[in-house]
């Protein structure tokens, strides 16, 4: 199984500057962490809140990549192209106070509640949640959407949270389900 996973992933084209690597892992996975690409922040030149909508899968992985403070293991595109980044035994820094325990999933979507979340999407969602909780023994409990643990406000709204994503549109009791069914 894992084999095949990882046989299906493909690698961002080589960029110098793209940062594909985190700090060795001091706490043992027991977590992943499902987020979408878009969402709300402040505007920097208005300071005011603005959302931003999801790109697509090349322009998303390059924006992360080349962040020196964020990081990410898959992004996975509305057909469902799956893409690896950050090695699962590295930390990449995608949820406050989380990272360094949890594996990190992003999904191209606007994360707005309206954006539907592609079946192709969901179905590489599905294999590869299955197979991280293979290999790491990832429980129910362990599948986390990132608004589930970041509960900050705006800097520039302080009535609207930080990290509303997946956001509402994701099916997230079905994709535990479809995880965790007996096959």
């Amino acid at each position: 199984m894992i084999g095949l996973v990882l046989m299906a992933l493909t690698f961002p084209a080589n960029d110098a500057k793209a940062r594909r690597t985190g700090n060795v892992r001091t706490q043992a996975i027991d977590m992943v962490m499902i987020h979408s690409t878009g969402g709300p922040t402040c505007d920097a030149g208005t300071g005011k809140p603005i959302w931003v909508r999801a790109g697509t899968l090349d322009e998303d992985m390059r924006k992360i990549e080349a962040d020196p403070k964020l990081g990410v293991h898959y992004m996975i595109d509305r057909d469902g192209t799956l893409r690896a980044s950050v090695p699962e035994d590295e930390v990449a820094n995608h949820v406050l106070h989380y990272s360094g325990q949890s594996i990190g999933i992003e999904l191209i979507n606007d994360g707005d509640g309206l954006d539907p979340f592609p079946e192709a999407q969901l179905a590489s969602l599905v294999k590869l949640l299955r197979d991280i909780k293979q290999r790491r023994g990832i429980t129910r409990d362990g599948i986390k959407r990132h608004s589930d643990l970041d509960h900050a406000l705006l800097s520039c709204d302080r009535t609207q949270r930080r990290k509303v994503d997946p956001g509402a549109a994701f099916p997230y009791e079905s994709i535990l389900n479809r995880v965790f069914q007996p096959r």
